[in-house]
């Protein structure tokens, strides 16, 4: 394993020791957070295994496109035609930028079994920071 693995994996096991709130914040409006979806959260986020912090990483990361997307409608809702068609533009031409930019960021673990989670901490980075983006918009 190589440094540049060793410094991926300890940022990865960082991040995790505060992924429940992320996920938790992505329920449904309405939704009641109980101590079942805590524990259930919790367990995950503080998984053993490579599936479980994954999956959790994943569920992060899925958390914050959806708080992206809410934010879009809301920003799209209070543009004119052209505004709204140049942001449509823009928001399209930002996500295959995330995409590619994230793809080389985790390249080196390509192929290895935390190379998904990886990924999806990318993907959340910069999503959470598009949204932030955004929000200034409002």
């Amino acid at each position: 394993m190589n440094g540049r693995s060793i410094v991926n994996i300890a940022m990865g096991l960082i991040i995790l020791g505060s992924s429940a709130a992320p996920v938790l914040a992505g329920l449904k409006p309405g939704s009641e957070v109980t101590p079942d979806i805590i524990a259930q959260q919790g367990s995950i986020c503080n998984g053993s295994t490579t599936i479980e912090i994954n999956r959790c990483l994943r569920l992060n990361y899925e958390a914050a496109d959806r708080r992206l997307n809410k934010v879009y409608q809301q920003v799209i809702s209070q543009l004119n035609r052209k505004e709204r068609s140049n942001l449509v533009k823009v928001q399209r031409q930002w996500i295959k930028t995330r995409d590619r930019q994230c793809n080389r960021e985790v390249a080196i673990n390509r192929g290895g079994t935390g190379y998904s989670g990886f990924l999806n901490q990318c993907l959340e980075r910069k999503t959470r920071q598009r949204t932030a983006e955004l929000e200034n918009m409002l």
